[in-house]
């Protein structure tokens, strides 16, 4: 066996992020760009990619590699596809996998700018309880969720355990992972920078504006009911330790400042990705790639950071993208299983299928079901949004009888759902990595919250 040369891991580390920045670029010149010469490149480069990922992946996503790659490979050889029109099959989800790779750049200034400073001294302000509390932590994290994604849940939780323990709270570790996790996925239903609206306004050729209205309503009826469940199986059902409660109070400087500098921040980011996809029309994933690394470079210039901006930000990308083999792998393979279905044409025979079951049970409770059936295919491994993705590929609203708005809602709503409860979302396996809760022990503190929230997800989705 040969041994490892010295030096041999950090070069392979290397070449396998220039190969993610070279397919990050390839997708971002060759769709938005409309250059169809770059589209065999991108094929290219995302087989190599999915080769070169598979040996620094875990096993989970091996094994799904292999069946997306040879259930791919099946349906395409079963009907006939020429190979050449098969290999074109690849590349296909390169565009969430931009969006993974540089939307992370988005916490830099919130770093640099130390805003989370100023929300561990909101925290240590002079608040009445721990209700109070609970309403504002999940409420802090819900902005930061709104525009740094999955990056909101270390800062938040990292801000959180000093000043938490302060309070007379039974079990901390729980509080600050479910208010965490309950406040950032919220904003996933409705922020521009999230996945998983990406993904189905993608797919089903919806409008995110009309969208934004219900999805917003969603997500702030769910922070309403968070606080509601909060206070009746919280703090009526089980009673505080008898420590005294004497939380620190807040320094002399007010954070309030920085706190609305990140609230004005949030508000121009969404407002220009919306103003640059109503002008440019390249897809809202491909604005918010666009955007998203000079924004952030124009946040740090503001607040007199842009030279460090550009140190954190290499950094970061030398150390997180080699890291990112395992979403590679599965969103490569993922979108090639995809492709071959449409072109194979086994997408209609899955929606013939999607069809009789929604013919034998009904609209409503079809809807119903795309929940719970979302969170189980979650504990069987399957990512959120590769199941999304597959779902939005293959159910065809205009043929189920249902709404294009009433279908979006449920698919995206349900796919929130797995970051609340689903055991291997990330979100959940991101929060066991900082506090080593078990994934499983996460999903059952989460799971009164995420029952409250599928009630609010099926009444919106009933009543479109």
């Amino acid at each position: 066996m040969r041994s490892q040369q010295p030096g041999e891991g950090v070069r392979t580390h290397q070449v396998r992020a220039w190969l993610y920045v070279a397919v990050v670029l390839c997708y971002l010149i060759a769709k938005p760009g409309h250059v169809a010469a770059l589209a065999p490149v991108l094929s290219a480069l995302s087989l190599v990619a999915i080769v070169a990922s598979l040996p620094a992946s875990g096993w989970a996503t091996r094994l799904l590699a292999i069946l997306f790659l040879g259930g791919g490979t099946w349906m395409l050889a079963r009907s006939g596809v020429g190979w050449l029109e098969g290999f074109g099959a690849f590349g296909e989800m390169a565009y969430l996998l931009a969006l993974f790779a540089v939307l992370p750049v988005c916490s830099v200034p919130v770093k640099l700018g130390g805003y989370s400073d100023a929300i561990q001294s909101v925290l240590r302000g002079r608040i009445k309880g721990v209700f109070q509390l609970n309403c504002l932590v999940t409420t802090l994290s819900f902005i930061c969720g709104s525009f740094m994604s999955l990056a909101a849940v270390p800062i938040m939780m990292t801000s959180m355990e000093p000043v938490v323990r302060t309070y007379p709270i039974a079990h901390p570790e729980r509080f600050i992972a479910v208010s965490t996790v309950y406040g950032y996925a919220l904003p996933i239903l409705w922020t521009p920078v999230s996945g998983v609206v990406g993904v189905i306004v993608y797919t089903l050729h919806v409008d995110w504006l009309t969208l934004f209205p219900v999805l917003f309503a969603l997500s702030i009826a769910g922070l309403l009911a968070n606080w509601v469940i909060f206070y009746f199986i919280e703090l009526r059902s089980e009673p505080a330790p008898a420590a005294e409660f004497d939380p620190v109070r807040g320094a002399a400087a007010s954070p309030l400042p920085r706190l609305m500098q990140m609230v004005a921040a949030v508000t121009l980011l969404i407002a220009g990705i919306v103003l640059l996809e109503y002008w440019l029309h390249i897809g809202l994933i491909t604005v918010v790639t666009l955007v998203a690394i000079p924004f952030a470079l124009a946040w740090s210039a503001v607040i007199g950071r842009a030279r460090a901006f550009f140190g954190e930000t290499r950094v970061q990308i030398a150390v997180r993208l080699p890291r990112m083999a395992d979403q590679f792998v599965i969103f490569l393979c993922a979108g090639f299983f995809a492709q071959s279905m449409r072109l194979s044409g086994f997408d209609q025979q899955v929606n013939l299928m999607f069809l009789h079951l929604h013919n034998a049970l009904g609209t409503m409770p079809f809807l119903l079901l795309m929940p719970p059936m979302t969170l189980l295919a979650s504990f069987a491994g399957m990512h959120p949004l590769v199941l999304i993705a597959l779902l939005g590929e293959s159910l065809k609203p205009e043929v189920l009888g249902l709404g294009s708005m009433q279908l979006a809602v449920t698919l995206i709503g349900s796919a929130v759902l797995t970051y609340v409860a689903g055991p291997f979302s990330g979100t959940l396996g991101l929060v066991q990595s900082i506090n080593q809760v078990s994934t499983f022990r996460l999903s059952l503190w989460n799971a009164p919250y995420a029952f409250g929230y599928v009630v609010l997800l099926c009444a919106t989705a009933l009543l479109l």
